[in-house]
This record gives structure tokens, C-alpha cells and sequence, in this order.
């Protein structure tokens, strides 16, 4: 146990160590969407240009040392915003073959005192590009899983991770995950309140799929403060069969 403290404490050492050297755009204050409603802006007027990259499997894919290289050179190549899924699937699995959540949302199996597991190393991730100057946009689920998340379970995940990012400099959070905004609609609204509740600080978006923009389902939502377009991706329309696109197949 001491050992593994230890490490851990060097880690965190290291990380605040190099973050001392880099440019961190947070000390401009929290981002905000401006007066005129057309930028995002820090709290004390700087401008906030969002250039991020979509490193969405970030979380499961790479160990610590992985991590440590992608987002360095993500920060020498000017990213500032990294955007990732926290869970793609249920469950989910790091690459140390880490356990995130099971089917019942209760997340207190996966965080034990001493262990570091797959939340842990998703704070690793977090303090990471906090050192590299990088906010992480956080994607709390892909959109595909949302038929395993009712309100009620969305409600307690939304309240899990407001509770443990919400100290965090650069976070931006992401509702949504590649879908159609009328596609559980109840449960992604449980979820983004529950997180503004405990961190009502950072700024909010919905990542909807491609072709479409958050405004058309989310507007009006207390929660929302920017909205999201894709313009899609692979081919342009991302159908992929599934007929929820009214676009003409020779568009594509």
C-alpha cells in the first residue's frame, strides 16, 4: 500500500512539475459562452478558440505511459481540447483490463481506497492534460449505450462524476455521444442535470450525430450552455444504414 502510494504521489509530483512550464488557458478564469452568445470566452473575457482532437477511446486504450507521449504531442501540435468517451460500452475495460461500471450504475465496487483502477486512471488522464495546458471535453457515455441508462441510473452516474471532476480546471462536459437528440432524451436530461447540480461551474454541450446540431432537441434546456454540430464523418452523411438521415444516398 505505501509503495503504491508512493508511485502515485511521484506521479502527481511529475505531472505538477511539467504543468508549471506550460501555457494553462484556465487561469483566464472558468469558459463561459460570451454576452452575444456567439464564442466561448473566459470569465475574464479572453478568448477561447476550441481546437480539439477526437481521442474518444482514450481512457481504454492507453496505459500511463501512452498517455504521458499522446498528450504531450498533442500540445506541441496546438490541441487544446481533447475530446474522449468515459464509457463507451457496458461495462467498460481499460487496458490494464480495469472494470468502469457494470449494468447497475453503482459505482463503489470500482473505487476501492488504495486501488488504482479504471477511475483512477481516468484521473490520471484528467491531470495529464491539465499539465499539457489541454481541457478534456468528457463524454460521459456514447450514445449507442443509452438504453442501458434509465433517469434514475443516469441521475446517480451524473452525480458520481459531477462529484469528481468538478475541482478539475479543465473539464468541458459532453452529453450525447454520435446520436439523434430525440433518442433517450429523458435519460441524457436526468444525466446533464445531475451533473450541473454538483458542478454547476463548467461549461456543457450534446455531441449529436452527424448533421445535425444539439439545438434542435436541446435549445430551450437549462443545462445547455453552447450548442454542438457534426458535420459528420467516414462519409459525410453516416447513415449507415440505420434510416434515421432524410439524405439522398448519391449526397454522401
Amino acid at each position: 500500500m505505501k509503495k503504491i502510494s508512493f508511485i502515485i504521489l511521484m506521479a502527481l509530483l511529475a505531472i505538477e512539475v511539467q504543468g508549471a512550464n506550460v501555457y494553462q488557458p484556465w487561469k483566464h478564469g472558468q469558459l463561459k459562452v460570451s454576452d452575444n452568445q456567439r464564442y466561448l470566452i473566459h470569465a475574464d473575457g479572453t478568448p477561447f478558440f476550441w481546437l480539439g482532437n477526437t481521442s474518444w477511446l482514450l481512457p481504454e486504450r492507453l496505459n500511463r505511459d501512452e498517455v504521458e507521449f499522446f498528450l504531450n504531442r498533442e500540445r506541441e501540435e496546438g490541441y487544446n481540447v481533447e475530446q474522449i468517451q468515459v464509457l463507451n460500452v457496458i461495462p467498460t475495460y481499460n487496458v490494464f483490463g480495469q472494470q468502469a461500471n457494470d449494468e447497475t450504475f453503482d459505482f463503489k465496487p470500482f473505487v476501492r481506497p488504495g486501488v488504482y483502477g479504471y477511475w483512477e486512471h481516468l484521473d490520471y488522464i484528467v491531470d495529464m492534460a491539465a499539465a499539457n495546458g489541454i481541457y478534456i471535453a468528457m463524454d460521459c457515455i456514447w450514445g449507442s449505450q443509452i438504453n442501458k441508462m434509465d433517469e434514475k441510473k443516469a441521475a446517480s452516474y451524473g452525480t458520481f462524476l459531477g462529484k469528481r471532476y468538478k475541482d478539475k480546471p479543465n473539464i468541458i462536459w459532453m452529453i450525447g455521444g454520435d446520436i439523434m437528440g430525440d433518442k433517450g432524451t429523458a435519460a441524457w436530461d436526468a444525466l446533464a442535470r445531475a451533473i450541473k447540480r454538483v458542478d454547476p461551474n463548467h461549461v456543457m454541450t450534446f455531441h449529436p450525430r452527424g448533421r445535425t446540431t444539439s439545438a434542435w432537441w436541446y435549445n430551450d434546456r437549462e443545462w445547455l450552455d453552447f450548442n454542438m454540430f457534426q458535420s459528420g464523418h467516414r462519409r459525410y452523411g453516416q447513415r449507415n444504414g440505420d434510416g434515421d438521415y432524410t439524405i439522398k444516398d448519391n449526397t454522401e
